[in-house]
């Protein structure tokens, strides 16, 4: 129920922030996995009242970001090699439908939205220069957009809210990896052999990359995971958000 005074579309843009800033806090690892979601501590880290964070929490359930127990209340929800394996090879299927979908279906607004969202990404530093061990922030946001401009031109929302979601869940992984070993990527050849394949309307070259794309963050991922198997993998019971 709304407070006093509280018109229906402020609730609702209430709700909003506390859903999409906790969302974030989540896949950038700022509230990391299996950490205490606690609601008093979500009041004060967000500046908001009970009910959106608590809205916040159940969506974000809904979306398997967060988990629920029994008589223990709500915490991030854990990661591990196996989920990580089982999400990127989901992801990988999902995105060769909404690629070839896109190719066959996008036209040349479609093309130019691709253009563009390389180009914002490509004028993007990956890692913040104010941080080194987190990525920007703005690369975030500007990788995110590339890779919803491919696909966009699927004009199928199921499919895209489906993708969407895998894409959020590795996001998260990919955070937890950014201080793992091994070779650097070339990000921006990456993303521009990609988009040349997809605009040429050739869907075996761009599903080929793509694959290959998210497997070279699927073996970065996992050099965490080995470099940090019990960190990554038990769960930090006296851990709660603060």
């Amino acid at each position: 129920m709304a407070a006093p005074g509280t018109n229906a579309e402020g609730v609702q843009t209430l709700n909003a922030s506390a859903l999409a800033q906790m969302r974030a806090d989540i896949i950038a690892c700022r509230l990391m996995p299996n950490e205490r979601l606690r609601v008093e501590a979500l009041r004060e880290r967000y500046g908001m009242g009970t009910s959106p964070i608590r809205e916040a929490l159940m969506r974000l359930e809904a979306e398997g970001f967060v988990e629920l127990e029994q008589n223990k209340g709500f915490r991030v929800s854990e990661v591990s090699q196996g989920k990580l394996k089982d999400l990127m090879r989901t992801r990988i299927e999902i995105e060769e439908i909404a690629l070839r979908w896109s190719i066959e279906r996008g036209g040349v607004d479609w093309e130019a939205e691709v253009l563009s969202a390389f180009h914002r990404l490509s004028r993007q530093t990956k890692i913040d220069p104010k941080s080194p061990d987190m990525i920007s922030e703005l690369w975030w946001k500007a990788h995110a957009d590339f890779h919803s401009a491919l696909v966009s031109g699927a004009k199928s929302a199921t499919l895209l809210a489906i993708r969407s979601r895998l894409f959020e869940q590795s996001d998260r992984y990919v955070a937890l990896s950014i201080t793992s070993k091994g070779p650097m990527r070339d990000d921006v050849n990456e993303h521009k052999q990609l988009m040349r394949a997809v605009l040429n309307r050739d869907v075996a070259k761009a599903c080929s990359l793509n694959r290959s794309h998210i497997t070279r963050t699927l073996d970065k991922v996992s050099v965490f995971f080995s470099e940090n198997k019990e960190a990554a993998e038990t769960r930090p019971e006296k851990r709660a958000v603060r």
